[in-house]
């Protein structure tokens, strides 16, 4: 639920991952905003469709 909040997406196995690896230290903040983004990205092109 709050990877939901955070990224306003349906969280995905690769989502859980990333933020897995952000808060271990090993992706920076850039990292996680462009993963974001990407899925936002995603998000919008299928509620176009």
């Amino acid at each position: 639920m709050l990877i939901t909040l955070w990224t306003g997406c349906k969280p995905n196995k690769r989502t859980f991952e990333m933020l897995c690896l952000y808060f271990m230290g090993w992706a920076n903040d850039e990292e996680l905003a462009q993963h974001i983004k990407k899925l936002r990205e995603a998000e919008e092109k299928k509620k176009a469709f």
